[in-house]
Protein backbone atom coordinates (compact mmCIF):
# COMPACT_ATOMS: atom_id res chain seq x y z
CA UNK A 1 0.00 0.00 0.00
CA UNK A 2 1.03 3.60 -0.61
CA UNK A 3 1.72 5.89 2.32
CA UNK A 4 -0.87 8.66 2.76
CA UNK A 5 0.14 10.30 6.06
CA UNK A 6 3.63 10.65 7.49
CA UNK A 7 4.51 12.53 10.66
CA UNK A 8 8.18 12.95 11.56
CA UNK A 9 9.21 14.08 15.05
CA UNK A 10 6.15 16.27 15.59
CA UNK A 11 6.18 18.43 18.74
CA UNK A 12 3.48 20.80 19.95
CA UNK A 13 3.10 22.95 23.04
CA UNK A 14 0.67 25.60 24.19
CA UNK A 15 1.98 28.65 25.95
CA UNK A 16 0.30 31.08 28.27
CA UNK A 17 1.77 34.04 30.11
CA UNK A 18 2.97 31.92 33.02
CA UNK A 19 3.36 28.41 31.69
CA UNK A 20 4.13 26.13 28.76
CA UNK A 21 2.35 22.78 28.37
CA UNK A 22 3.90 20.17 26.06
CA UNK A 23 1.00 18.30 24.45
CA UNK A 24 2.83 16.31 21.73
CA UNK A 25 6.42 15.13 21.92
CA UNK A 26 8.42 13.51 19.11
CA UNK A 27 5.44 11.94 17.32
CA UNK A 28 6.41 9.69 14.40
CA UNK A 29 3.53 8.04 12.56
CA UNK A 30 2.79 6.55 9.15
CA UNK A 31 -0.70 5.75 7.79
CA UNK A 32 -1.18 3.84 4.56
CA UNK A 33 -3.83 4.57 1.93
CA UNK A 34 -6.95 2.55 2.65
CA UNK A 35 -5.97 1.89 6.27
CA UNK A 36 -8.36 2.15 9.23
CA UNK A 37 -6.37 3.44 12.22
CA UNK A 38 -7.70 4.19 15.69
CA UNK A 39 -5.90 6.41 18.21
CA UNK A 40 -6.76 5.82 21.86
CA UNK A 41 -5.76 7.47 25.10
CA UNK A 42 -7.10 9.11 28.21
CA UNK A 43 -8.53 12.61 28.28
CA UNK A 44 -5.67 15.10 28.02
CA UNK A 45 -3.29 12.57 26.48
CA UNK A 46 -2.87 14.57 23.24
CA UNK A 47 -5.36 12.74 20.98
CA UNK A 48 -7.24 15.82 19.84
CA UNK A 49 -4.05 17.85 19.37
CA UNK A 50 -2.69 15.10 17.14
CA UNK A 51 -5.95 14.94 15.19
CA UNK A 52 -5.92 18.71 14.69
CA UNK A 53 -2.45 18.56 13.18
CA UNK A 54 -3.34 15.62 10.91
CA UNK A 55 -6.45 17.55 9.84
CA UNK A 56 -4.47 20.74 9.14
CA UNK A 57 -6.54 22.61 11.74
CA UNK A 58 -3.36 23.36 13.69
CA UNK A 59 0.36 23.33 13.00
CA UNK A 60 3.23 21.74 14.90
CA UNK A 61 5.99 23.70 16.61
CA UNK A 62 8.56 21.43 14.97
CA UNK A 63 8.76 18.30 12.85
CA UNK A 64 7.45 17.49 9.38
CA UNK A 65 4.04 16.41 8.12
CA UNK A 66 3.48 14.91 4.68
CA UNK A 67 -0.03 14.32 3.29
CA UNK A 68 -0.07 12.17 0.16
CA UNK A 69 3.53 13.16 -0.53
CA UNK A 70 2.99 16.90 -0.01
CA UNK A 71 4.95 18.64 2.78
CA UNK A 72 2.31 20.69 4.61
CA UNK A 73 4.54 21.70 7.53
CA UNK A 74 5.29 25.18 6.20
CA UNK A 75 2.09 25.89 4.29
CA UNK A 76 0.30 29.21 4.71
CA UNK A 77 -3.21 29.20 6.20
CA UNK A 78 -4.80 29.90 2.81
CA UNK A 79 -3.11 26.85 1.32
CA UNK A 80 -3.96 24.72 4.36
CA UNK A 81 -7.62 25.68 4.02
CA UNK A 82 -7.61 24.61 0.37
CA UNK A 83 -5.90 21.34 1.29
CA UNK A 84 -8.48 20.65 4.02
CA UNK A 85 -11.44 21.27 1.74
CA UNK A 86 -10.12 18.99 -1.00
CA UNK A 87 -8.42 16.19 0.91
CA UNK A 88 -9.85 15.82 4.41
CA UNK A 89 -13.31 14.90 5.68
CA UNK A 90 -14.20 15.50 9.34
CA UNK A 91 -16.68 13.71 11.59
CA UNK A 92 -17.16 15.20 15.05
CA UNK A 93 -18.91 13.95 18.17
CA UNK A 94 -21.34 16.89 18.06
CA UNK A 95 -22.45 16.39 14.39
CA UNK A 96 -22.09 20.15 13.59
CA UNK A 97 -25.14 20.19 11.31
CA UNK A 98 -27.00 23.44 10.62
CA UNK A 99 -30.44 23.10 12.31
CA UNK A 100 -32.34 25.19 9.75
CA UNK A 101 -31.10 23.13 6.78
CA UNK A 102 -32.36 19.73 5.71
CA UNK A 103 -30.04 16.77 5.16
CA UNK A 104 -29.58 17.48 1.45
CA UNK A 105 -28.68 21.11 2.13
CA UNK A 106 -26.28 20.23 4.95
CA UNK A 107 -24.41 17.73 2.79
CA UNK A 108 -24.38 20.11 -0.20
CA UNK A 109 -23.02 23.11 1.72
CA UNK A 110 -19.26 22.33 1.55
CA UNK A 111 -19.62 21.71 -2.18
CA UNK A 112 -21.22 25.12 -2.60
CA UNK A 113 -18.20 26.71 -0.93
CA UNK A 114 -16.02 24.92 -3.48
CA UNK A 115 -17.98 26.46 -6.33
CA UNK A 116 -19.77 23.31 -7.50
CA UNK A 117 -22.92 24.22 -9.43
CA UNK A 118 -26.23 23.47 -7.76
CA UNK A 119 -27.41 20.56 -9.90
CA UNK A 120 -24.06 18.79 -9.53
CA UNK A 121 -23.75 19.30 -5.78
CA UNK A 122 -27.31 18.02 -5.24
CA UNK A 123 -26.48 14.93 -7.31
CA UNK A 124 -23.33 14.32 -5.25
CA UNK A 125 -25.14 14.96 -1.96
CA UNK A 126 -27.97 12.56 -2.85
CA UNK A 127 -25.43 9.87 -3.72
CA UNK A 128 -23.56 10.41 -0.43
CA UNK A 129 -26.80 10.23 1.58
CA UNK A 130 -27.75 7.07 -0.28
CA UNK A 131 -24.39 5.54 0.65
CA UNK A 132 -25.18 6.00 4.36
CA UNK A 133 -28.77 4.75 3.99
CA UNK A 134 -30.58 8.07 4.19
CA UNK A 135 -32.19 8.46 0.78
CA UNK A 136 -35.56 8.65 2.56
CA UNK A 137 -34.43 11.55 4.79
CA UNK A 138 -33.26 14.12 2.24
CA UNK A 139 -35.76 16.79 3.30
CA UNK A 140 -35.56 16.20 7.05
CA UNK A 141 -33.86 18.74 9.30
CA UNK A 142 -31.51 17.59 12.09
CA UNK A 143 -34.23 18.05 14.74
CA UNK A 144 -36.41 15.59 12.84
CA UNK A 145 -33.78 12.84 12.87
CA UNK A 146 -32.34 10.52 15.50
CA UNK A 147 -28.79 10.97 16.78
CA UNK A 148 -27.60 8.10 14.61
CA UNK A 149 -29.25 9.58 11.52
CA UNK A 150 -27.69 12.98 12.24
CA UNK A 151 -24.25 11.42 12.52
CA UNK A 152 -24.80 9.50 9.28
CA UNK A 153 -25.74 12.82 7.66
CA UNK A 154 -22.46 14.25 8.98
CA UNK A 155 -20.61 11.28 7.45
CA UNK A 156 -22.34 11.91 4.11
CA UNK A 157 -21.25 15.55 4.27
CA UNK A 158 -17.68 14.46 5.00
CA UNK A 159 -17.46 11.98 2.11
CA UNK A 160 -19.36 14.05 -0.48
CA UNK A 161 -16.17 15.84 -1.51
CA UNK A 162 -14.30 12.51 -2.01
CA UNK A 163 -11.59 13.20 0.61
CA UNK A 164 -8.32 11.29 0.78
CA UNK A 165 -8.78 10.71 4.50
CA UNK A 166 -11.72 10.67 6.90
CA UNK A 167 -10.90 11.96 10.40
CA UNK A 168 -13.36 10.85 13.09
CA UNK A 169 -13.16 12.47 16.52
CA UNK A 170 -15.18 10.33 18.99
CA UNK A 171 -17.81 9.71 16.26
CA UNK A 172 -20.01 7.56 18.54
CA UNK A 173 -19.36 9.47 21.76
CA UNK A 174 -22.77 11.15 22.00
CA UNK A 175 -24.82 8.18 20.77
CA UNK A 176 -26.48 5.25 22.50
CA UNK A 177 -24.95 1.85 21.84
CA UNK A 178 -27.33 0.84 19.05
CA UNK A 179 -26.87 4.14 17.18
CA UNK A 180 -23.12 4.00 17.79
CA UNK A 181 -22.87 0.53 16.25
CA UNK A 182 -24.93 1.75 13.29
CA UNK A 183 -22.58 4.69 12.69
CA UNK A 184 -19.49 2.54 13.16
CA UNK A 185 -20.82 0.12 10.56
CA UNK A 186 -21.14 3.00 8.07
CA UNK A 187 -17.55 4.09 8.80
CA UNK A 188 -16.35 0.52 8.24
CA UNK A 189 -18.19 0.42 4.92
CA UNK A 190 -16.53 3.69 3.87
CA UNK A 191 -13.15 2.19 4.69
CA UNK A 192 -13.94 -0.97 2.72
CA UNK A 193 -14.75 1.24 -0.27
CA UNK A 194 -11.19 2.61 -0.12
CA UNK A 195 -11.44 5.66 2.17
CA UNK A 196 -8.58 5.99 4.66
CA UNK A 197 -9.96 6.41 8.19
CA UNK A 198 -8.22 7.81 11.28
CA UNK A 199 -10.45 7.63 14.35
CA UNK A 200 -9.99 8.99 17.86
CA UNK A 201 -11.80 7.16 20.63
CA UNK A 202 -11.40 6.44 24.32
CA UNK A 203 -13.57 3.30 24.01
CA UNK A 204 -11.54 0.08 23.50
CA UNK A 205 -14.53 -1.69 21.92
CA UNK A 206 -14.90 1.05 19.30
CA UNK A 207 -11.15 1.11 18.71
CA UNK A 208 -11.22 -2.63 18.03
CA UNK A 209 -13.18 -1.96 14.81
CA UNK A 210 -10.02 -0.55 13.24
CA UNK A 211 -7.38 -2.59 11.50
CA UNK A 212 -4.66 -1.03 13.68
CA UNK A 213 -4.74 0.74 17.04
CA UNK A 214 -2.10 3.00 18.56
CA UNK A 215 -2.12 4.54 22.02
CA UNK A 216 -1.00 7.97 23.10
CA UNK A 217 -0.10 8.96 26.66
CA UNK A 218 1.23 12.28 27.88
CA UNK A 219 1.80 13.40 24.31
CA UNK A 220 3.84 10.36 23.27
CA UNK A 221 2.93 7.35 21.15
CA UNK A 222 3.49 4.28 23.31
CA UNK A 223 2.12 1.50 21.11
Amino acid sequence: MKELIRLEHICKSYRSRNSCVQVLEDICLSVQKGEFLSITGKSGSGKSSLMNIIGCLDTADSGEYYLDGTDVSEMREKDLARLRSRNIGFIFQSFNLIPSMNALENVSLPLMYRGVRRSERERIAKRALSMVGLSHRLMHRPGEMSGGQQQRTAIARAIAASPSVLLCDEPTGSLDRASGEEVLSVIRDMNKSGVTVVMITHDPEIAAAAGRTIRISDGRLIS
